[in-house]
């Protein structure tokens, strides 16, 4: 994995490398953890790497979320402009396959969508900007992931997309009669009945 940028004096980044997934904007953090006779310290977010690497986050608000089951699917949730969420994701127990979906209209990879496993002792966390859809199915029990968001909850903008939808073409580790999902997931629209998209 690459190395972060050469920072500039008086800029410390301890540990931390990216990498760009098949959609570029899609990144992949790993941290470097530092190991002695205490255990672990690793970093887990610096904005001024994120500054240098183009990226402006602002951690708005920040969700513990608890499964207790492998199987548990979340999503595919958004928020259109001008709420759109930024996310940058790590899971601090289990493990997850997670999935975004481009929905910025411009975009050429529109419609695509790319899958990253995230558990901790990958050490990664993955970079999800404004513009995609996301969910994520836990691949253990007793899965926790945790959420820094770039925008509060704004019901008035919030959207969904069918986890399911046969035309994404996605590998899900699970059936739909093992998924384990809210009643309001199943309600959702398939990506192409969709009107309403990211510029």
């Amino acid at each position: 994995m690459p190395s972060f940028p050469q920072e500039k004096p008086g800029i410390i980044v301890e540990g931390l490398q990216v990498q760009s997934l098949n959609i570029p904007d899609i990144k992949i953090f790993r941290a470097d953890p530092k190991q002695d006779i205490r255990g672990v310290v690793l970093p887990t977010f610096n904005s001024l790497f994120f500054e240098r690497l183009g990226i402006y986050f602002q951690v708005i608000h920040e969700n513990h979320c608890v499964s207790p089951r492998k199987g548990t699917v979340r999503g595919f949730h958004y928020q259109l402009p001008p709420h759109g969420q930024a996310k940058l994701i790590r899971v601090c127990q289990g493990k997850i396959l997670d999935v975004n979906i481009d929905l910025r209209k411009s975009s050429p990879t529109f419609g695509q969508h790319v899958t990253v496993e995230l558990a901790p002792d990958s050490w990664n966390q993955v970079f999800v900007p404004v513009g995609f859809a996301h969910c994520y199915c836990t691949l253990l029990d007793h899965t926790e992931v945790i959420f820094k968001l770039g925008a509060p909850f704004a019901p008035s903008s919030a959207r969904g997309l069918a986890w399911n939808d046969p035309d994404l073409h996605i590998a899900w580790p699970i059936t739909e009669s093992e998924a384990i999902i809210l009643d309001r997931d199943l309600q959702r629209p398939r990506f192409s009945s969709l009107t309403e998209w990211f510029p």
